[in-house]
């Protein structure tokens, strides 16, 4: 009985399911599967170079010294603004200071030597003016004479009144010419000679002082530089100041030698013109004695061989007083001798001068100062005077113009022109994005390099590009990376469609339309091909001219590839396949 009740309510129950489950299926409709497609639409379409670069300052130095020591003082510090001309830093002047001392003190011995020099030059050739005349005046007197012989040998008379007038005046000539001998001999020996020697002797004391100071000091500093507290060319600074001081000390010893050589010979010259004139007096006051006697024939005879023999010693001494014009030009290449030795020490006086300003360091142009190499108390090494190219000082860069550095792949180098508009990210800044443009593009390519930087024949090659950004900015700092977006090509707010839906090269291309119909509840897609005129073709959109309109679907082209890779996602622990 409970089994026949069972059997009578089940049989319902089942009924009553089987119609729900046909009802459910008639009032959910099947979902019918579509394939991907892509909306035609307006928008901006780009052809880009993009590549990540450093950004560098436009203009920068590299600020050295001409000089080489130990950093003094240093007046600024890393991220400060200088303007052109200000000082920077000090180098110790000590030593360059001592050198301009001592150079000054031999500057001023020098002009002491070149101006005695030259008062020797104007005495000596007053002196030798002044015999030349006495000479050419006891020649013309010693030609009288020999005249009137000649005529008083010919007529034989006896001397008259006028004879003995003349032999008076030729006395007194013969007379005032010893004194004038006397005078200019005593002059020479208790004042020009001794001051002359003395000077000279004054400067060869000197010369050997400084060249065995000189000497000294190249000891001195070859210690120092084996120590390293020195720079080789202090070494060789020294060693230049010593071969001139010994080349100075050699020529001041010539000079000396050659001043007592020449008083000796101008006081052998000034005694045998004094014994000249003494022997010209003797010679007028016998012939006065003469004058009041009758002259005889053998008389006549003898004074005319007299007469010619005071002319011609007349003639040898005016020969001999205008050769003295040798000595004036010896005395004139001394001049010249000091005024080359006062012009070198000048010019090397000069150059320590030169040097001592260049102990401080100015800016060579206005910026800010991006690197400090050197801590106070540090040796640099001239950026002129050595085998390097020196030591740096500080880097000073102007921050108002900034470039970025990029290496452009040869497959994108063709497309650049210098000009083309660039926009500037940073990681920095994430969000911020800098306008410039193409400054620079380079004709030849870097080498190649692995990716250790070591140059390779299979390394990428590459071409270095610089981009100016068009505003400064204080965000912007040098060594910071940048992505930089070249824009080669741009068209905007036109019909463009994914570069994947489009087939075909050139101004024309195919795409393929998705058209949608309804039927029976359930919607079919349907592709049709439709040939389309295209514009620009960008990185990822074409421009579609004419074939399409905004909001028609398309279908892209199916993916050619290489076989994607299936991945097999097991949620299950690791015996779930075997409960399966």
């Amino acid at each position: 009985m409970f089994k026949k009740i069972l059997l009578g309510c089940g049989l319902p129950l089942l009924l009553i399911a089987l119609i729900g489950v046909v009802a459910a299926r008639m009032l959910v409709k099947p979902k019918v599967a579509t394939e991907r497609s892509e909306v035609v639409t307006h928008g901006d379409v780009e052809i880009k170079v993009v590549e990540t670069g450093t950004i560098e300052p436009l203009r920068k130095i590299e600020l050295k010294s001409k000089v080489g020591g130990r950093i003094s003082k240093l007046f600024v510090d890393e991220d400060a603004v200088v303007t052109q001309g200000k000082p920077l830093a000090t180098i110790d002047p000590q030593e360059i200071n001592s050198q301009v001392a001592a150079l000054r003190a031999q500057l001023g011995a020098a002009q002491a030597r070149l101006a005695a020099a030259k008062k020797n030059a104007v005495y000596q050739e007053s002196q030798t003016g002044t015999s030349i005349d006495q000479f050419v005046q006891n020649a013309a007197a010693a030609k009288a004479r020999l005249d009137s012989a000649i005529a008083e040998a010919k007529a034989q008379p006896t001397l008259t009144t006028q004879s003995i007038e003349i032999a008076q005046a030729n006395l007194e000539a013969a007379k005032a010419a010893l004194k004038a001998q006397n005078d200019s001999l005593n002059l020479m020996l208790e004042s020009t000679h001794p001051n002359t020697v003395a000077a000279t002797q004054s400067s060869y004391i000197q010369a050997k002082a400084q060249a065995e100071n000189s000497q000294r000091s190249v000891e001195r500093q070859r210690k120092l530089l084996a120590k390293g507290f020195v720079s080789q060319q202090a070494v060789d600074t020294a060693a230049v100041d010593g071969e001139v001081s010994d080349a100075h000390l050699r020529e001041v010893k010539e000079r000396l030698d050659r001043l007592k050589q020449t008083n000796a010979l101008e006081e052998a010259n000034a005694r045998s013109q004094i014994a000249s004139a003494q022997g010209t007096v003797h010679q007028a006051q016998v012939a006065l004695a003469q004058a009041g006697t009758t002259v005889l024939n053998a008389t006549k005879s003898n004074e005319l061989q007299s007469a010619r023999a005071a002319y011609a010693q007349a003639q040898a001494q005016l020969a001999a007083a205008r050769s003295g014009r040798m000595q004036d030009s010896m005395r004139l290449d001394e001049a010249a001798a000091s005024a080359a030795e006062v012009q070198q020490i000048q010019q090397q006086l000069n150059e320590r001068l030169v040097n001592q300003h260049d102990t401080t360091l100015y800016a060579t142009m206005p910026g800010v100062i991006t690197k400090r190499y050197v801590e106070t108390g540090d040796l640099i090494t001239s950026a002129i005077g050595s085998f390097s190219s020196g030591s740096p000082v500080f880097q000073i860069s102007d921050l108002a113009t900034m470039l970025v550095k990029l290496n452009v792949n040869e497959v994108d180098i063709s497309k650049l022109k210098i000009g083309l508009p660039t926009e500037v990210t940073i990681d920095a800044d994430k969000g911020a994005q800098f306008q410039g443009k193409v400054r620079k593009v380079s004709p030849a390519a870097t080498a190649s390099t692995d990716t250790s930087g070591n140059a390779t024949a299979q390394g990428v090659i590459r071409f270095p590009v610089e981009i100016q950004i068009s505003k400064a900015n204080a965000r912007l700092k040098p060594g910071m990376s940048a992505r930089c977006s070249i824009i080669v090509g741009r068209r905007q707010k036109v019909l463009r469609l994914p570069t994947n839906c489009v087939t075909g090269a050139g101004d024309t291309a195919t795409v393929q339309i998705v058209t949608s119909t309804t039927k029976g509840g359930q919607t079919t897609e349907t592709t049709t091909s439709r040939t389309v005129k295209v514009g620009l073709r960008g990185d990822d959109y074409i421009e579609i001219l004419s074939g399409v309109t905004d909001g028609e679907r398309v279908r892209p082209n199916p993916y050619s590839g290489p076989p994607r890779k299936k991945i097999n996602v097991n949620f299950g622990g690791p015996d779930d396949s075997k409960n399966d």
